[in-house]
């Protein structure tokens, strides 16, 4: 007997998800990010240049919509994906934020210097 698998989003989401209507390749790889290495790394590839790169005419989730998408969907290690996709939002803030400010004063190899002069 031949058993044929649904795609995740069909037994995930039942047809509820906009990310499923929408994305659904990238829906289905979001699905697997706390047990495939490969769908984790391009969660946070994606992450890291998303400031890079023009995302607009490409069929994936943007990060505005992770937050939502982790909690709106059940995982086999939901701390891991939690983990996965607060990072992948980490990431992506920083760079809306941009660099931590430059220290007021003398740097640490300065003070250094006075103290031991």
């Amino acid at each position: 007997m031949t058993v044929a698998h649904a795609p995740s989003r069909l037994t995930t989401c039942r047809g509820e998800c906009r990310a499923a209507a929408r994305y659904p390749e990238h829906h289905d790889l979001l699905l697997s990010v706390d047990t495939d290495i490969d769908a984790l790394l391009a969660l946070i590839e994606l992450a890291v240049t998303w400031h890079e790169l023009d995302y607009s005419d490409c069929p994936v989730v943007g990060p505005a919509d992770w937050a939502g998408f982790a909690a709106a969907h059940g995982w086999t290690f939901p701390e891991r994906a939690e983990r996965a996709f607060s990072l992948a939002l980490d990431i992506v803030g920083r760079r809306l934020v941009g660099p931590p400010p430059e220290p007021a004063g003398p740097g640490l190899a300065t003070v250094i210097d006075l103290v031991r002069g």
